[in-house]
């Protein structure tokens, strides 16, 4: 089983290019290469004042995600994909808020997915953390099952 902080890449799985990418060609009509999950449009409202699809999109595609910094990438543990997707996981400083949005290529839908977008928040990795665990100094716990 995958323990839910497994981490597969200490590079990014995807080109986030492309993805922005993605989300121009949403915004635009042309082909619709963007879904969320349920719970995005709430936490960018909350967090970011987004209340919609394309205001979310706009806010990614017009460099709302500045000082991007990659984290990590790990398998999405509750999708239905087999086998499934690989998260890319990046913070971002948007103003004085400090983000964190998660993504990945959902094959079986042919599309990228927001997973995640929201404020950092004390359960993310921090700072400090993530400076040791690309370091190497830092062990990321497994749980065996």
């Amino acid at each position: 089983m995958i323990s839910n902080r497994e981490v597969i890449n200490s590079r990014p799985n995807y080109c986030f290019s492309d993805f922005v990418q993605a989300c121009r060609e949403t915004l635009s009509g042309k082909h619709v290469s963007v879904g969320l999950e349920n719970w995005v449009h709430k936490d960018a409202y909350n967090d970011f004042n987004l209340t919609t699809k394309s205001q979310i999109l706009e806010f990614i595609t017009a460099g709302g995600l500045e000082n991007m910094e990659f984290v990590n990438s790990t398998h999405y543990r509750i999708s239905n994909e087999f086998p499934p997707p690989i998260c890319d996981a990046y913070t971002f400083s948007s103003g004085s808020i400090c983000g964190y949005i998660s993504i990945f290529y959902s094959q079986q839908n042919q599309r990228w997915i927001i997973k995640s977008l929201h404020r950092c928040r004390k359960r993310d990795e921090t700072d400090f953390a993530l400076a040791f665990r690309k370091a190497g100094m830092l062990n990321d716990e497994k749980n065996e099952e």
